[in-house]
């Protein structure tokens, strides 16, 4: 028992450390948006920009994205939605994701004659590609999917299709197939999103998943992938020598990190609690992720006006010297974090390091 909590301390100490030093390193001279030589780029062919946000280029896609962009949490209620994506949008931010179908037909409705101010990428939920679904799915359902998601976005293309490679929730059965998705899958992917391309529909490619090894096999294998989706805490460090985001820069393949906070555990709360409330500390750790150059954007979940707000000053402040106070902020986050995270959300300690 006295080993775990030794172990549990040295986990705390050194990430915090870890995380303090690579802000105090990174914040000097940071641009509001460099392309992938860290060069100045024409601020004009940025959507929807605004000065005060940072903005990032998505790895081979070309486009530039706000390095805080905006997700769903349709688990929590989708009756602000409209509120949410137009005060996103005043906040600078250009590019949204979601997988959620009810999120989708509200986030279309709240677009409303202004698609060109977003970058849109989705997944073809309720469909899961791991191995455990696989008998489910075919070309034919994904193009139905597809065809779904630009009805409800009342548009004809959409940028990036990202299927989704985790299968939480109910009907779930064993670990191993729950995380793991096959090549058969993955080659049906290719093809499908190649016809698609081909129709007009679709502008590029992604992959969103739970399982490290996942995005080896697709880096490895599948140069179709354009951008990578997997959750990126603010206390993940980097796996030495087969980094994840070490194969990602040489793959020029773009990466948006999910689940920041742990799914609401830095902040002391257990996931179904966070609900409207509003953490002072989440500016904090959203600047100490986006220290990390090579990920494109981070997509914190949020409920509330309130909460894009406090997430987005991660990104205005980026340039501002770390404090005493906000290095207490994430060790006490980094406590939380450890100390609440429910069985159902162990799955995320694959994912301190990358």
């Amino acid at each position: 028992m006295e080993k775990g909590k030794l172990s549990r301390r040295s986990f705390i100490r050194n990430t915090s450390l870890a995380a303090a030093g690579s802000i105090a390193g990174a914040l000097a001279g940071k641009g509001q948006a460099e392309d992938k030589k860290n060069k100045p780029v024409d601020t004009s062919k940025i959507l929807n920009y605004n000065p005060k946000m940072g903005y990032r280029r998505l790895g081979k896609t070309g486009i530039m994205i706000s390095e805080v962009s905006l997700g769903g949490h349709g688990s929590q209620g989708l009756e602000n939605r409209i509120e949410v994506l137009e005060r996103a949008a005043e906040l600078g931010m250009n590019y949204l994701d979601t997988n959620i179908t009810g999120e989708c037909e509200e986030y279309g409705k709240a677009l409303r004659g202004n698609r060109d101010k977003w970058h849109i990428g989705f997944a073809s939920w309720p469909q899961k590609i791991t191995t455990e679904y696989e008998k489910e799915l075919s070309k034919e359902r994904f193009m139905r999917e597809i065809d779904g998601r630009l009805k409800h976005y009342k548009t004809d293309m959409l940028d990036i299709w990202r299927p989704v490679g985790a299968t939480w929730g109910e009907g779930q059965k064993v670990r191993a197939t729950m995380l793991m998705i096959s090549r058969r899958v993955l080659d049906m992917v290719v093809e499908v999103f190649a016809k698609a391309k081909k129709q007009g529909k679709l502008r590029r490619l992604g992959i969103s998943a739970h399982n490290p090894k996942v995005f080896h096999r697709v880096l490895n294998e599948y140069p179709q992938f354009s951008v990578i989706i997997f959750p990126y805490l603010f206390l993940t460090k980097e796996f030495g020598g087969n980094s994840l985001l070490k194969l990602a820069k040489e793959k020029d393949v773009g990466v948006i990190g999910l689940k920041p906070f742990g799914a609401g555990t830095t902040f002391g709360l257990k996931p179904k609690q966070i609900q409207g409330k509003v953490d002072k500390s989440a500016h904090v750790l959203v600047k100490a992720m986006l220290q990390e150059p090579r990920i494109s954007a981070v997509i914190p979940g949020v409920n509330t006006t309130g909460q894009l707000e406090e997430n987005v000053k991660g990104s205005y402040e980026r340039d501002k010297a770390l404090t005493d106070e906000d290095k207490a902020v994430m060790r006490r986050c980094a406590e939380n974090y450890c100390a609440n995270l429910t069985p159902e959300y162990q799955w995320l300690r694959s994912w301190e390091i990358v």
